[in-house]
């Protein structure tokens, strides 16, 4: 009776924490019937095997004993998902636009020509002006907005073949993105790539609290493929994609979506 008593209170305490991050955090639903019953299950052998070996009552092996395994075990599993970087197979052919990010659509915003964009997460505006130096706004396009997870993949992959043509740094804050004016003053990096027929797409790597580290690893002038990895954010919050309005999308509002591996958009003739 022990026994199910220790399982069921650790398959409790597991599914509490993980609702908190899906209400809170914006993880993707599927974690709780995969990553959380892995998670579960695992701190409840080793919740019994201590309640078994240690002399203890009850009342301290559940919850407190059974909290901190739980703990444990999902900082673990966090940072194992964090900085992994599993093996994509990038789907279709030049025109299909690959997703430079690992996370969930929040917006995909119609553009006009020489219409500023700004990136809305949570009603907050960041203005991306620092893109104008580009001829990437001289025609309408779209811009698409992906939130990073902290259980996400946060390398970041080019969205198209082509050279970059712009590698723009804007050194800033790390505040929190709950402070209006943290989408303005909080680091970023902008890259845009243009293919050798003239399409060009720009992606956005925006910090979010306590992040001083949006990182590209490329350089004005290097050719990259498409699925390619570009760069990576650290503890990373947010990433905008800008491509051609002549495309069709193929993700929408809510869905998660992979660097290198989820075709957002397809290249019309």
């Amino acid at each position: 009776m022990e026994f199910i008593i220790i399982v069921l209170s650790t398959f409790l305490l597991s599914t509490a924490l993980f609702v908190f991050w899906i209400v809170k955090g914006g993880f993707n639903r599927k974690f709780l019937y995969t990553d959380n019953v892995w998670l579960a299950s695992a701190a409840s052998v080793l919740n019994i095997i201590s309640y078994s070996f240690i002399d203890m009552p009850l009342w301290l092996a559940t919850p407190f004993i059974s909290g901190f395994i739980i703990i444990l075990l999902f900082t673990v599993l966090f940072f194992y998902r964090f900085f992994r970087n599993p093996h994509r197979i990038i789907p279709g052919d030049q025109n299909d636009i690959v997703s430079g990010a690992d996370g969930r659509i929040i917006y995909i915003k119609e553009l006009e020509k020489d219409q500023i964009p700004v990136t809305v997460k949570k009603l907050r505006i960041a203005d991306l002006s620092e893109i104008t130096k580009t001829n990437i706004l001289k025609r309408p396009c779209y811009l698409i907005g992906i939130a990073m997870t902290l259980f996400d993949v946060h390398v970041n992959r080019s969205p198209i073949d082509g050279k970059i043509v712009l590698v723009k740094h804007t050194d800033g804050t790390a505040i929190g993105l709950n402070t209006p004016v943290s989408t303005i003053t909080n680091e970023r990096n902008t890259v845009v790539i243009e293919r050798e027929d003239g399409v060009i797409a720009g992606v956005v790597q925006i910090a979010a609290r306590g992040v001083r580290r949006c990182i590209i690893m490329k350089k004005p002038g290097d050719i990259v493929e498409r699925g390619s990895i570009i760069g990576k954010i650290r503890w990373g919050s947010q990433f905008d994609m800008i491509i051609p309005r002549n495309c069709e999308i193929k993700i929408r509002e809510g869905e998660q979506v992979y660097a290198g591996s989820t075709i957002i958009a397809r290249l019309l003739d």
